[in-house]
């Protein structure tokens, strides 16, 4: 549980990404050790790299006061929180360790642990620990039918839950990509019997899940987070099957977890240059360790320049590789192995102190 005063180990620099900010819940929770949260606010000098920025106050602030004592570790994710981590750092005399969850879009060595997963492609560092699946606990809570709404609770069973997602480069939901994933779910639906649950997500366009619901021919029921109806850890529990869509790591991972089959359904994909560029070099440099391309390679990822690269196609890959997706794939031993190295690792840090 958080503490109340400032007298504690850990501080969690908590940005706008829900997926990372819940991540480094998930971890702070699980540590079980007194931590405090730090909503953090940027403008627009966030977007500038943090090698431009040092550890200046000029592109963030906190919604809470910061003074000593300063805490042990900082646990982080994304570009805009690294200045602000190194700030902290800076305060303390170099004491505060700093680990950052997925990518720092910043030389690796700033950190003392990052914790990544397959599309970020960071390379092999002691201080990088390269899991298969994000750091998020498995709901606990016993699912309340009750919370649903009484016109939809009684849809016939079993139910298909549809987690829809929306634009993350490369991928895009269009109005193509809205019709064939309503397709697909009337599909579903006519194959298992049953009914579908749809739920949308904060970059979900409406014009696009518009579509998605007047192209639905099955009993359905559709939520729009918009609306102010928070279903989604109900449906997580009360699903009996999930289609989900390849935009969103966390919400591939939390209906894994949930241990009931889930199909993804790839939406298309529309790099634009800078993701080409980047996606080419890399690919260029695995081909050919031992070429130039691959030294500057190097060089530019460990000055943090490529971090901002994201490829979930990678990560699927290795999903389908750990058979996560079959009848056989056991998601939530994975994590629960994944879980326990990442909290060893952090704890050494942390009593490196």
């Amino acid at each position: 549980m958080e503490s109340e005063t400032n007298i504690v180990p850990i501080w969690v620099l908590l940005g706008a990404k829900h997926g990372d900010n819940q991540q480094l819940l998930s971890i702070a929770e699980a540590l079980k050790l007194p931590f405090r949260t730090i909503p953090l606010r940027f403008n627009r000098l966030a977007r500038q790299a943090p090698v431009l920025l040092g550890t200046s106050r000029l592109s963030w602030c906190a919604d809470v006061p910061l003074g000593p004592p300063w805490p042990s570790a900082v646990l982080a994710a994304g570009r805009k929180s690294v200045p602000a981590a190194r700030w902290i750092r800076r305060q303390s005399h170099g004491r505060t360790r700093l680990i950052h969850v997925n990518r720092p879009w910043a030389p690796l060595s700033w950190f003392d642990l990052i914790v990544s997963t397959p599309q970020y492609a960071l390379p092999e560092r002691p201080n990088v620990l390269a899991n298969l699946l994000p750091f998020i606990s498995p709901s606990s809570a016993e699912p309340m039918a009750a919370a649903l709404p009484n016109h939809a609770s009684t849809l016939p069973r079993p139910w298909t839950v549809v987690l829809v997602g929306g634009k993350s480069r490369p991928f895009v939901l269009n109005a193509t990509a809205a019709a064939e994933l309503a397709k697909t779910v009337n599909a579903e639906v006519r194959n298992t019997g049953g009914s579908a649950w749809l739920l949308d997500s904060p970059r979900t366009p409406a014009a696009t899940m518009a579509i998605i619901e007047q192209s639905l021919e099955v009993p359905s029921h559709v939520i729009r987070w918009r609306d102010g109806e928070n279903l989604y850890g109900t449906l997580l529990g009360l699903a009996d099957r999930f289609i989900v869509t390849s935009d969103s790591a966390s919400m591939l991972t939390e209906a894994l977890l949930t241990g009931r089959p889930v199909a993804r359904f790839d939406l298309p994909a529309k790099p634009d240059l800078k993701w080409r560029i980047a996606s080419a070099w890399r690919a260029a440099a695995v081909r050919a360790p031992a070429s130039m391309i691959a030294r500057s390679f190097e060089v530019a990822v460990n000055l943090g320049l490529l971090s901002s690269v994201r490829d979930l196609e990678r990560l699927h890959r290795a999903l389908d590789h750990a058979g996560l997706f079959s009848t056989t794939g056991r998601p939530r031993e994975l994590s629960e192995r994944e879980r326990q190295a990442t909290l060893a690792r952090i704890a050494q840090v942390i009593e490196g102190c």
